[in-house]
């Protein structure tokens, strides 16, 4: 994540029909960019995100879906990088094991 450790991302989320605008208060980049990526790949109309100011760690995160409810096709793709991420980290672990590494 962007900010600090320990710190805590804000969440808010806002619906008109069948698009979702969720205010991510925390993180931008980081976080968004993947997201808008497995949003694409568990079948959304749309996902784009926007970072209003530079200096500012908040991203805005907009996703419409008529097939099925934005929202759940959100948490589909958190699991989504959850899985991705944790194979990562287990791939990572057990190369670091085999070349001697903690």
């Amino acid at each position: 994540m962007s900010g600090e450790q320990g710190e805590r991302v804000e969440v808010s989320i806002e619906r008109d029909g069948d698009l979702v605008t969720v205010r991510v208060r925390g993180e931008t980049y980081t976080l968004l960019d993947p997201l808008v990526k497995a949003l694409h790949e568990v079948g959304v109309d749309f996902a784009g995100y926007d970072v209003p100011h530079p200096l500012k760690e908040e991203g805005v995160l907009y996703v419409r879906s008529k097939d099925g409810d934005p929202v759940r096709k959100i948490f589909e793709a958190l699991q989504l990088l959850k899985d991705e991420f944790g194979a990562l980290k287990e791939s990572v672990e057990e190369e670091l094991r085999r070349v001697g590494g903690s």
